[in-house]
C-alpha cells in the first residue's frame, strides 16, 4: 500500500483531529490546550516528544499587549522526533488561530471560543501532521535518518517561528532541511504552487504614537498639533518608495491607519499612526528598515513633537532553489506532475522565513478548494477536507524520499547554495 492510500484511509482520522482543534481556538504565543491535544496523540502513537515552553521576552511581551493582543508571558510548541541519526528534515505546521468572530451555520464544529478562529488553515496543519506523524511512526525503522516535527505557536504574530529557534529546535538532531505546505481555499483543490527563490515578502510595521501639545483650535500657535504631523507623515512616508528605490523593485508601503482628535475645535494631545511596509529584496528590506525611522525622527521633531514606536518585523520566507528541484519530484509522486506549478512571489508574510534564514527550507501553497470559495483570514472561509490526506501523504513523501536520497554511507550528500 502506498503512502497516499494509508493517508486515505487516515481520512475520517484527520479530519477529527481537525475538528477538534478548530473547535477550541487559541491564539499568540501561548497555547496551552492545543500543544495538550498534539502532545496527547503523539504520546499514544509513542513517539518521542516535548514541550517547547519558555518566558516571552518582556519587551515583545510589552509590544503585543500594546498592540491588543492578550498578555503573553510564555510561549508553547511542541517538538517531536522520529526515526534517528543524520540528515534530519524537520516538517513544520503552525497551531495558532486569529483573533476573529466565525458566523454560525458556516460549518457544524464550528468555535466555542468568541473572537478567536481559525481563518488561516492552521487547525488543518496541524491535523495533516498529527497524521503525517501516525504514518511515519510505523515505517520508523525503515526511515533513513530523522523526521522532526515542529508544532509552533505565533505564526499570525510574525515571529513564533524565531521563539521556537532560540528554543533550540534546529538543533539536537541539527536539522538539514525543513519543509511546510499551507492551505489555500481559494486554489483548486490538490494543485501544489511554489516560487524557487523569494516565496513570500518580508513585512514590516510600525506603530507610532506621537505627543503633541494640546489646546483650542484658535490658538494654534500655542500647541504642538500631531494630527499635522501625522499628516506630514503620511505624505514624506509614501515618498519613500518612488523616491529611493528602483522602480524595478517591488515595496508595497501603505499608511493603513491615523487616527486622533475628537472635536473641529479642539487640538488633540496626541494621534497614532500606523505604516505597513512589504518588500521582495534582502537589500531593499534593510534601506527601508532604515529610513521609515529616520524619516519618522525627524518629521516627528521637525515640528516639536514627541513619539514612541512599536516595530514588528517578519523576514521573507526563501525557498531554496535547489531543495525545490529535490522535492518537487516527491510531491508530484502523490498529487501528479500536472498538479504542481511555479507561482509569482506572494505579497503576504509568513514566519516559515525565519527558519529558511536558517537552514534551507522549502514552503509550498496546497489548493483545497476552487477559485470561488473566501480565502485565507476570512471568516467565511472553508477547507475541502477531502484534500487533506493528500496533504498528510506529501509532508511524508517529501520527508522519507528526501531522507532516503540525501544519504550515501550513511552521510548527508547535498550541498545547498
Amino acid at each position: 500500500m502506498d503512502i497516499l492510500e494509508k493517508a486515505l484511509k487516515n481520512g475520517r482520522e484527520i479530519q477529527k483531529h481537525r475538528h477538534t482543534i478548530h473547535r477550541n481556538p487559541e491564539i499568540g504565543f501561548y497555547l496551552p490546550e492545543t500543544c495538550d491535544y498534539v502532545m496527547k496523540c503523539l504520546e499514544e502513537m509513542g513517539i518521542e516528544h516535548k514541550l517547547c515552553k519558555g518566558k516571552i521576552d518582556e519587551e515583545i511581551r510589552a509590544k503585543f499587549s500594546k498592540a491588543g493582543f492578550p498578555d503573553m508571558e510564555y510561549y508553547t510548541g511542541v517538538v517531536a522526533t522520529i526515526g534517528k541519526g543524520k540528515p534530519c528534515i524537520m516538517l513544520r505546521a503552525e497551531m495558532d488561530a486569529l483573533p476573529v468572530d466565525e458566523p454560525r451555520g458556516v460549518v457544524n464544529f464550528s468555535s466555542k471560543n468568541p473572537g478567536k478562529m481559525h481563518a488561516c488553515g492552521h487547525d488543518a496543519h496541524t491535523a495533516m501532521l498529527i497524521s503525517a506523524a501516525k504514518l511515519l511512526k510505523n515505517i520508523e525503522t525503515e526511515l533513513n535518518g530523522t523526521v522532526k516535527l515542529l508544532f509552533q505557536p505565533g505564526e499570525e504574530c510574525g515571529c513564533g517561528a524565531d521563539m521556537m529557534i532560540r528554543h533550540g529546535v534546529l538543533e539536537e538532531p541539527h536539522v538539514d532541511a525543513a519543509f511546510s505546505l499551507h492551505v489555500v481555499p481559494n486554489q483548486r483543490g490538490g494543485l501544489i504552487t511554489y516560487t524557487p527563490g523569494t516565496m513570500t515578502a518580508a513585512m514590516e510595521t510600525f506603530e507610532v504614537n506621537i505627543l503633541g501639545k494640546g489646546g483650542h483650535s484658535s490658538l494654534p500657535h500655542l500647541c504642538i498639533d500631531p494630527l499635522v504631523i501625522c499628516n506630514q507623515l503620511y505624505t514624506t512616508l509614501n515618498l519613500l518608495a518612488t523616491r529611493e528605490i528602483d522602480p524595478r523593485e517591488t515595496v508595497a508601503l501603505t499608511v493603513g491607519k491615523i487616527s486622533g482628535g475628537s472635536a473641529a475645535n479642539i487640538i488633540p494631545d496626541s494621534a497614532k499612526l500606523s505604516v505597513g511596509c512589504r518588500t521582495f529584496k534582502k537589500e531593499v528590506t534593510e534601506h527601508m528598515q532604515r529610513r521609515i525611522p529616520e524619516v519618522i525622527e525627524h518629521t516627528v521633531k521637525m515640528w516639536k513633537g514627541k513619539y514612541e514606536t512599536t516595530h514588528f518585523f517578519t523576514p521573507l520566507t526563501y525557498a531554496n532553489p535547489k531543495l525545490c528541484g529535490e522535492l518537487i519530484p516527491y510531491m508530484k509522486e502523490v498529487v501528479g506532475e500536472e498538479n504542481v506549478e511555479i507561482c509569482p512571489s506572494v505579497s503576504g508574510s509568513d514566519d516559515f522565513g525565519y527558519i529558511s534564514q536558517q537552514v534551507p527550507g522549502m514552503l509550498v501553497w496546497f489548493g483545497t478548494g476552487d477559485e470561488t470559495q473566501p480565502a485565507l483570514h476570512n471568516p467565511n472561509m472553508q477547507i475541502d477536507e477531502k484534500w487533506l490526506p493528500y496533504g498528510t501523504a506529501i509532508l511524508v513523501n517529501v520527508a522519507t524520499r528526501w531522507l532516503a536520497q540525501s544519504t550515501k554511507n550513511g552521510r548527508l550528500n547535498r550541498e545547498y547554495i
